[in-house]
């Protein structure tokens, strides 16, 4: 998540935890804005205020920077204004920020037991998901190892072709 984003719900959580805190800060007092700087004082250090945008920092952290530490919005601003100057803020190197890029899947169903939806399920339980995945993001590939109307029934089949396979989840269709 981009940093200016967890700036804005860190901001909306404090207001919300102060039921009586105007969400315009042009509307708070002195008051107010030690009320919201507390509320959040444990938060507000986690932030990597310096890998934000000068016009984030403007749009979003500007309102709201009597809330910071004079030091901190000084050496923010600073930084914008002007980078070759030093500052004496601590300066938290980036969050990684991922962005997976899942493989090309063929769009042949690869089961007949077994369709997309209830392969995008089965990932959820494997990840420990409470909501299931949807079928255009599931982060594995299903690879089909036995067929028992192509490779047969038998334990030999399932042996030859399953031992020794990480990451194998079995399904299996019972007829009753």
């Amino acid at each position: 998540m981009e940093e200016v984003k967890i700036w804005n719900y860190v901001i909306k959580w404090g207001i919300a935890q102060n039921p009586g805190l105007s969400s315009d800060p042009e509307e708070w007092s002195n008051e107010s804005i030690l009320t919201l700087k507390t509320t959040l004082k444990n938060c507000l250090p986690l932030i990597r205020y310096f890998q934000i945008s000068g016009d984030d920092l403007y749009e979003y952290i500007q309102p709201y920077h009597p809330i910071l530490e004079k030091n901190l919005w000084k050496d923010l601003v600073k930084k914008h204004l002007a980078p070759n100057r030093p500052i004496s803020s601590v300066i938290f190197p980036p969050r990684m920020i991922l962005k997976t890029k899942l493989p090309h899947r063929s769009t042949e169903p690869f089961s007949n037991v077994i369709n997309e939806a209830h392969a995008a399920e089965i990932v959820s339980w494997i990840d420990r998901n409470a909501d299931t995945y949807s079928i255009s993001n599931i982060p594995y590939e299903f690879k089909l190892l036995l067929r028992g109307s192509r490779d047969g029934f038998n334990p030999e089949s399932f042996w030859n072709l399953c031992d020794k396979q990480k990451n194998l989840v079995i399904v299996i269709k019972v007829r009753h």
